[in-house]
């Protein structure tokens, strides 16, 4: 691996307004956004989304609202992130990447880890409706919860400490340009989701999913 300066994990700043169970808001692109910190404040978004998912394992009564944020997270704005990286960021990096950077069997990890991810997801879509009608977790939900942020926290900390900081070492300004180009365009799209998850979140309210600002 090459030598170069891994930045903090925890260097993202919160938004402000964003509290512990409730919905991180997605990321806003701008013209001169940098991709690469626009990652970091999405993996910022995704820590936010874990400490939920083990607030609702752990709870005692209903949290139906939470549900909601959750299920919303993982069904529109997780995916999203899953692509840009997938699509844009490894397949770009790995061009970029020098011999000494090691870095074929870390994207192919990473891209791995998505693909588990989006199962346990998918697996989780209909628990969730039920939270999100004030059903209270299983035993069995609460342990898929708690697996599933234990997991995704593993696989942020190495896209923070070893990914990212690549990432800024190796894209020209060309490969940034583009990346973020593909990135908004992406945003402009309706969310692509399967069918369980569009039925699912068809059923929320907006309004019910609170100030996103």
């Amino acid at each position: 691996m090459a030598d170069f300066k891994a930045v903090p994990e925890e260097r993202p700043k919160p938004r402000s307004g964003v509290i512990r169970g409730g919905r991180a808001a997605p990321t806003k692109l701008s013209a001169a956004e940098c991709p690469i910190e626009a990652m970091y404040e999405e993996h910022f978004n995704q820590r936010q989304l874990c400490a939920d998912m083990e607030v609702l394992a752990a709870a005692t009564r209903p949290r139906p609202d939470l549900a909601r944020r959750i299920l919303v997270n993982l069904c529109c704005d997780l995916p999203a992130h899953f692509e840009d990286e997938e699509q844009g960021l490894f397949p770009v990096l790995r061009a970029r990447a020098l011999p000494e950077d090691a870095l074929d069997k870390t994207l192919t990890r990473l891209a791995r880890e998505h693909e588990i991810a989006e199962a346990a997801f998918a697996l989780l879509v209909p628990a969730l409706a039920r939270m999100a009608d004030g059903a209270l977790p299983t035993p069995e939900d609460r342990d898929a919860l708690n697996r599933l942020a234990g997991c995704e926290r593993r696989h942020l900390i190495v896209e923070n400490a070893i990914l990212l900081p690549l990432a800024r070492l190796r894209l020209t300004e060309q490969d940034r340009a583009a990346l973020l180009a593909e990135m908004r365009a992406r945003r402009c799209q309706p969310p692509r989701m399967d069918s369980a998850c569009a039925r699912a979140v068809a059923r929320i309210d907006p309004a019910s999913l609170g100030d996103q600002t």
